[in-house]
């Protein structure tokens, strides 16, 4: 439909691929600038599909996002198509989809959700190495997907270290413990004398590189 003239992508920076569509399972996410004819040309494409795959598009789990633009115009839009009306930001897949840099506003309900986790492990229970195991295999797990897709604020992500590094160290994210050893050497692989733990900060300048 791009490639005949149907339907207009939205606009973006230059030089910079824009996409028309996601697919993930059984859900879409289209990417257009709303015209009457694209959104005409939407419609014809998801009755013809319901025809041949006898799958239909359900109205009341579509939701459009909408940019700058007028109310009228969008409450145009989603009685034309009857769909329902989101707003930015929301969640898809995990991650949090906005419109602008990434900031700390964005990436917070994630980062609650790490504390929790933490605080909810009963760790006086737990030996140092079982505490480590469960940072490696779940909570760098937990944030692996999204700092792979944005660039973390190095702030939250200090913040979180510190929770992890008292979880480690006294089981308890809010108790400190002192120690005579440094976070980076911890953070080393075990045969340079580290527990294998990565570092957060470190993550996220290797995902921003690979990102660029």
């Amino acid at each position: 439909m791009v490639e005949d003239g149907r339907l207009e992508l939205v606009r973006g920076p230059r030089n910079t691929l824009i996409p028309s569509h996601v697919l993930y399972a059984d859900d879409i996410m289209v990417f257009c600038n709303g015209k009457a004819s694209g959104l005409q040309a939407l419609q014809d494409l998801f009755k013809e599909y319901a025809l041949s795959s006898g799958q239909m598009i359900s109205s009341n789990k579509s939701t459009i996002y909408s940019g700058l633009i007028s109310p009228s115009r969008v409450l145009n839009i989603t009685d034309r198509l009857g769909f329902r009306l989101g707003s930015l930001p929301f969640t898809y897949l995990g991650a949090p989809i906005f419109k602008g840099k990434p900031k700390k506003i964005h990436l917070q309900p994630i980062a609650d959700k790490i504390k929790l986790k933490l605080s909810t492990w009963k760790a006086s229970l737990l030996s140092m190495a079982g505490r480590v195991q469960l940072v490696k295999s779940v909570i760098q797990g937990m944030l692996i997907h999204t700092i792979s897709i944005y660039a973390w604020p190095v702030s939250l992500l200090k913040d979180l270290e510190k929770c992890i590094r008292n979880f480690i160290w006294s089981g308890d994210i809010e108790k400190r413990k002192l120690v005579t050893i440094s976070w980076k050497k911890v953070c080393r692989p075990f045969d340079e004398g580290g527990l294998g733990l990565r570092s957060l900060l470190h993550l996220n300048e290797a995902s921003n590189l690979r990102m660029c």
